[in-house]
């Protein structure tokens, strides 16, 4: 929910409409990979964030490009809370990417690190989605 807040909820409050008529919670099942360790959730709302001011051949190209920014990147970049190892996932897999951080630190799955882990990939994402359309958009 972290990015469709950081996305919806900025557009709501500085455009209007239509931002302001998608509620940023409408995308919590994104966590935990859809609840299923899946795609991680911050890729797939990215994607619809994206979808939602791109047309179809835009929005395909800028995934494409975060995807592979998101298998390279060292997560998590943002780390106001506490200084944590950081971990390049290789892949766009909520269970890879989290399993890479908890195997370089020893932090298991309910731990607050591997929470701020995953809150501090999640303003990665959507700084690095912001700037990817501000460069297309501008």
């Amino acid at each position: 929910m972290a990015v469709s807040e950081g996305f919806f909820g900025e557009l709501a409050e500085k455009v209007g409409y239509p931002f302001d008529h998608i509620p940023p919670q409408a995308f919590i099942t994104a966590a935990g990979g859809y609840g299923q360790a899946s795609l991680c959730g911050t890729v797939g709302v990215a994607a619809a964030c994206i979808g939602s001011v791109c047309d179809a051949d835009t929005s395909k190209k800028l995934l494409a490009e975060l995807s592979k920014w998101y298998k390279d990147a060292e997560f998590p970049i943002y780390q106001p809370e506490m200084e944590l190892q950081t971990t390049v996932a290789g892949s766009i897999q909520c269970d890879v990417s989290v399993s890479e951080f908890m195997d370089a630190t020893g932090f298991e799955y309910g731990s607050k690190e591997r929470k701020t882990r995953c809150a501090g990939t999640a303003a990665d994402v959507t700084g690095k989605m912001v700037e990817m359309l501000n460069a297309e958009l501008a």
